[in-house]
């Protein structure tokens, strides 16, 4: 998503207007998909009128950057918090993780698709690190597992606690997102028993030693 779209506003009163449409984009997204929504809405719900969006964004999908910073607000924050966790074993934050990644997704799913599908449409939207530094976020999550090192026999630790991250990310993700998609239906696990399972699959892979 070019961020040309995006008009950066200057005064106070331009700021508060375009909090007021993203906070409307992110009550509407409660109960309905991105697609499906009007600038209508969001004006309605923003309490402005359509022609005063216009005066601040292009269209519709220019809101997606801003929707994007705000995500990246909330996700780094969320890596703080986990990094103040403790746990005592490898297996506990395997298992620790996948609870806190599982609630992550689907508390914000709306979101979560929102910027998961446009990304495919507008890959500028999130192939810049602009907003979030995506890379240093899936290293912080994999350093959570490489705090227990001692208990990693995988020939190279930092790349098995990578896989590890990638596998339950996207396996959540799928399942949380699409659980009726492939792959998704590949397993008639619920998200919740997938949460459950996926340490005891990901756990060997980190502590057998590699032949």
């Amino acid at each position: 998503m070019p961020s040309k779209n995006v008009f950066k506003p200057k005064q106070q009163r331009s700021q508060d207007t375009q909090r007021k449409l993203i906070e409307a984009l992110h009550l509407c997204l409660q109960d309905k998909f991105f697609e499906h929504i009007s600038i209508k809405e969001l004006a309605e719900h923003a309490g402005v009128s359509v022609g005063t969006f216009y005066r601040r964004f292009k269209d519709k999908e220019s809101l997606l950057p801003l929707l994007y910073q705000d995500f990246g607000d909330e996700l780094l924050l969320w890596v703080d918090r986990l990094e103040l966790n403790q746990y005592h074993c490898l297996k506990e934050a395997i298992e620790q993780l996948a609870v806190e990644v599982y609630g992550f997704i689907s508390a914000r799913k709306s979101v979560f698709r929102t910027l998961h599908l446009n990304s495919r449409l507008h890959s500028s939207l999130l192939d810049s690190d602009e907003f979030v530094d995506r890379r240093g976020v899936y290293r912080r999550l994999a350093n959570l597992l490489l705090n227990f090192q001692a208990e990693i026999k995988a020939a190279e630790p930092s790349k098995a606690a990578e896989m590890v991250i990638f596998m339950m990310i996207t396996s959540l993700l799928d399942k949380v997102l699409y659980p009726s998609l492939t792959p998704a239906i590949a397993t008639s696990a619920s998200a919740e028993e997938l949460t459950f399972e996926l340490p005891k699959i990901l756990l060997p892979y980190l502590s057998l030693e590699s032949v």
